[in-house]
């Protein structure tokens, strides 16, 4: 969890957060879906614990407005445990899980930033030059990593119990 809390900010240097001539914002949230297939593959009340510990630190480290990720990453990680015992559980629905977790982390995001006015980003805007780029990159990255993320924890949960 440690690296892909990392890789968030790893890849934002690498590949800067407005892309494309600057039209489009491309924010990672490798965390975040670590932190959602966790919640499913290992122990909710961990994934909820992380939330909360390494949001407090992407507010410190990344942010202007403390609380926001320490309250809002636990939120997501409960809402979406709950959608999977709702629905069932293989990757292919995972898939749109994952996904809508992440849709309502930034529209949450974009929402508290709207209260606070540090956007001037529309709703409009922000669903074509935020959401979607947004979404298309963190689920490239749960295509490439889902898999090894779920036997990792399913490996941890065994030694867990054990």
């Amino acid at each position: 969890m440690i690296v892909l809390f990392f890789s968030d900010s790893v890849f934002t240097t690498v590949f800067p957060e407005m892309a494309f001539d600057g039209k489009y914002f491309i924010i990672p949230r490798f965390f975040t879906v670590g932190l959602l297939l966790m919640a499913i593959f290992f122990d909710r009340n961990t994934a909820i614990k992380y939330g909360f510990l390494f949001g407090f630190l992407f507010d410190i480290f990344y942010t202007g407005v403390l609380g926001a990720y320490m309250f809002f990453l636990p939120l997501i990680v409960y809402i979406v445990s709950k959608l999977v015992k709702v629905l069932q559980n293989n990757l292919f629905i995972l898939t749109f899980i994952v996904l809508f977790g992440i849709f309502l982390l930034e529209l949450i995001l974009f929402q508290l930033n709207v209260i606070i006015k540090r956007t001037e980003m529309d709703l409009t805007q922000f669903m074509s030059l935020r959401l979607g780029p947004t979404l298309l990159l963190n689920l490239i990255f749960y295509l490439l990593l889902a898999l090894p993320l779920k036997s990792a924890f399913e490996k941890l949960q065994r030694i867990y119990n054990d």
